[in-house]
């Protein structure tokens, strides 16, 4: 069984899609149970009264925007229900945009990692989307309602600033579900094993919000590493940083304004992730060379 809630206040739109999910998953899955939803009210009462597996999302209903207004309590209150926004105004960077909060926790967060999420064009082919949320959905089936109890738990310990133990409850959900997508990368984000080449592949994909926030957290584990390497210590906040390597003497006129640089781009990457261009992976790979190399 594959349940699936269309969200949709167009008939025609709701039955269109109903087509393109049997013609795309029919051959896979014989129990098919849809849903609908011509309004977010209504949404909201079959979500909370039922499960699914799947929850497709107009971005329009009686008001403008109404749709992807509701979209991050749909995200907070289901973290395991895989979402595609079907839009005809927005792309996916814009969504993801106005879905989340900017800040540099996020990066662990910003694709809520328990689940299959992708905005579409309404007159996209939608056949390999609706595939991979199926094979998301029932890859998980089996572990599910463990592997969400796990996510969740390192969300708690992210909000606290725990980030040895968040880390200890990825690696159990690698062990339940090894190469695990989502949790082997936030491992590697904790322990700053990531690199501008690798959010710029984000960026490549299209992915600029997750591309710009992981380029952002790298910026700020280096400039902290560095400041480490000076003073032995560094401050909680960048700035704080900075200000404590002027005041020890201990920093370069060539390497302040290197610091400057990518401090300034780190916050470009954190709080205007949509601003961030191709060449800022290049800018951020150079400038960070250069501070840290040795004179």
């Amino acid at each position: 069984m594959f349940r699936i809630l269309i969200a949709d206040d167009d008939y025609e739109d709701r039955e269109l899609l109903k087509l393109e999910i049997q013609r795309a998953l029919g051959a896979e899955e014989q129990d098919l149970q849809f849903q609908e939803a011509p309004g977010i009210t209504r949404a909201r009462e079959l979500l909370k009264s039922q499960t699914f597996d799947l929850l497709t999302l107009d971005i329009e209903f009686d008001r403008m925007d109404e749709g992807i207004d509701a979209l991050p309590e749909f995200f907070e209150s289901y973290p395991t229900l895989s979402i595609v926004v079907v839009s005809g105004k927005l792309n996916k960077s814009e969504v993801t945009e106005r879905l989340f909060r900017f800040t540099k926790d996020n990066v662990l967060k910003v694709k809520r990692w328990a689940r299959h999420f992708d905005v579409l064009d309404k007159k996209d082919d939608k056949t390999d989307t609706f595939r991979r949320a199926y094979s998301f959905a029932f890859k998980k089936r089996g572990a599910s309602e463990r592997l969400r109890e796990l996510f969740l738990l390192a969300e708690s310990y992210l909000e606290k600033d725990q980030m040895d133990r968040c880390l200890e409850i990825y690696e159990k959900i690698q062990n339940i579900a090894p190469g695990e997508t989502e949790s082997d990368e936030n491992i590697r984000i904790v322990q700053g094993g990531l690199s501008p080449e690798y959010a710029r592949d984000y960026f490549r994909k299209g992915d600029r919000v997750v591309a710009s926030l992981i380029l952002g957290h790298h910026l700020e584990t280096r400039l902290k590493a560095f400041t480490k390497r000076i003073l032995g210590h560094y401050p909680p906040g960048l700035f704080d940083c900075l200000s404590a390597l002027e005041r020890s003497r201990r920093i370069s006129p060539v390497k302040k304004e290197l610091f400057q640089h990518i401090l300034r781009l780190r916050n470009k990457a954190v709080h205007h992730p949509t601003t961030i261009s191709e060449k800022d992976f290049d800018s951020a790979t150079k400038d960070l060379k250069l501070l840290e190399a040795k004179i």
